[in-house]
Formats: structure tokens, sequence, C-alpha cells
């Protein structure tokens, strides 16, 4: 058996939700869904952004705390 990595099993869950069809899966309606952005096998290019926009944030915060702390 395949090992499925988190996409794949995305991509898996949604063609089991529209019978196996994968033109169903493109033209899904249900954009409240938790895995709607996910749907087509691939992350969405504004959740690498997010995270990234994130992790700067995160990484700015940080130093600015030891530079206090420094001081």
């Amino acid at each position: 058996m395949k090992n499925l990595t988190p996409m794949r099993a995305i991509r898996k869950k949604c063609l089991d939700c529209t019978c196996n069809q994968p033109l169903e899966v493109r033209l899904c309606v249900i954009e409240n869904c938790p895995l709607y952005p996910y749907r087509m096998g691939k992350r969405p290019k504004s959740d690498c952004n997010t995270n990234a926009e994130s992790y700067n944030e995160k990484t700015a915060r940080t130093a600015a705390k030891n530079k206090k702390e420094s001081n």
C-alpha cells in the first residue's frame, strides 16, 4: 500500500466526495469546506505566502524582544 502525503489524502477525499469525478472536484461550489483551497492536490499560493509572512512577523517580534532585553 502506498503512503499518502497530506496533499494526496486531501485530493483523494475530494474525489470521494464527488464520486470520483475529477471535473466535479474542479467545479466544486462548497467554498466553505476547509479542504476547498487544496482540492486540486496542490497548496494554494496564498497559503505559502501567509506562512512566510507569519514567519517573518514572528521573527521580527523575537528580534525586537531580544533587542529590548539586551539593552
